[in-house]
């Protein structure tokens, strides 16, 4: 009996088993080729078949109005001298050139990512306000002048150290965006762009104070500061004798900016105050001298993520690269671009 039990199943293993390991073992339509999977946070889904040319940028040059492929690394040096003065720590410009690199591969649209929303066809483009800062070797020749061969050297060999090198979350892309100066404390996401976003929480940002625009002051005539708030909101009832007890209901962020404030019947967003009085950030504060009403703004720039001139006292501090970066942006990993795409093959 056993034996006639031991051919059925000879016979089961060699007409049923053997051809199904075949055919889903070693099949090109395995599970694992079919899959697909998102490089980008938000980014599109893609199928790896083959690396994507992702050390390839496609570049638009907003001052010349044109579209340029440019080697990865190369635009990364490019993007660190424009974005971080050369005379900051070496480790500073290292964590400047990861998330820089990390920024424009999270754009590119070869693994998923949007691309620039201005420009067709570009991955990014160089309005710092849009996306990053850029600049030629001729235009850092004209920067720097005599110390050009000193401080390229120097941007040189923080890209080239850290060649690769770029932040995930949760096995993504991340978008890692930075400013120059928090003012103390950087954003939560959420307080700036209305989105939560895990590693983007606000951290106390020491050492900032030494940078020549932590503190600036606007100061406005007190007629011309009541114009210019009600050509932006024509229904704004609002005397120009005694305009401080009419700034109100001040809402300020975990970072310190103004969320919202009230100013006579209306209330704004801290961001309209600052587009309309050409302001360095949202963390300002008002009083009056005289005639005019001086304007008193602490940091520079959106505040969320990465502080440059805090990363650099954090690197005076002893602090490395990852550190820094592990720092400002919570709970990210740094790993190789190829390694990521490799391992998703």
């Amino acid at each position: 009996m056993k034996y006639l039990i031991y051919g059925i199943l000879s016979v089961f293993i060699s007409l049923v088993i053997l051809p199904s390991i075949v055919i889903f073992g070693f099949s090109k339509n395995d599970i694992s080729m079919r899959k697909n999977f998102v490089v980008v946070e938000d980014g599109r889904s893609m199928k790896l078949e083959s690396l994507p040319p992702y050390d390839v940028v496609n570049v638009f040059i907003t001052e010349q109005n044109r579209l340029e492929k440019m080697p990865l690394e190369e635009y990364v040096k490019g993007v660190v001298a424009a974005e971080m003065p050369a005379e900051f720590e070496m480790e500073a410009l290292k964590a400047q050139a990861v998330a820089a690199r990390t920024y424009a591969l999270a754009k590119e649209i070869a693994l998923g990512g949007k691309g620039c929303e201005l420009h067709e066809g570009a991955d990014v483009c160089t309005d710092p306000e849009h996306c990053q800062a850029w600049q030629s070797v001729q235009e850092l020749k004209n920067k720097w002048g005599k110390n050009f061969e000193k401080y390229y050297e120097k941007i040189s060999k923080a890209v080239d150290s850290t060649k690769g090198l770029v932040m995930v979350y949760q096995d993504a892309l991340i978008l890692p965006v930075y400013h120059a100066i928090s003012g103390g404390r950087t954003e939560n996401s959420e307080d700036v762009w209305q989105k939560n976003i895990p590693y983007l929480r606000s951290v106390i940002s020491p050492g900032e104070e030494v940078a020549s625009k932590y503190r600036t002051t606007v100061v406005v005539p007190q007629d011309v500061f009541v114009r210019k708030l009600k050509e932006k909101e024509p229904s704004l009832k609002l005397e120009s004798s005694n305009i401080l007890s009419e700034i109100k209901d001040v809402e300020r962020t975990q970072g310190g900016h103004v969320k919202n404030l009230k100013i006579g019947n209306v209330t704004f967003e801290g961001k309209a105050i600052k587009e309309i009085f050409e302001l360095n950030s949202t963390n300002f504060s008002f009083e009056k001298k005289g005639g005019n009403i001086v304007i008193t703004v602490i940091g520079y720039g959106h505040g969320v993520g990465m502080s440059q001139y805090g990363a650099n006292a954090l690197a005076k501090e002893g602090k490395k690269f990852d550190e820094i970066l592990k720092y400002y942006y919570q709970g990210i990993e740094i790993v190789r671009i190829e390694d990521i795409l490799k391992n998703r093959k």
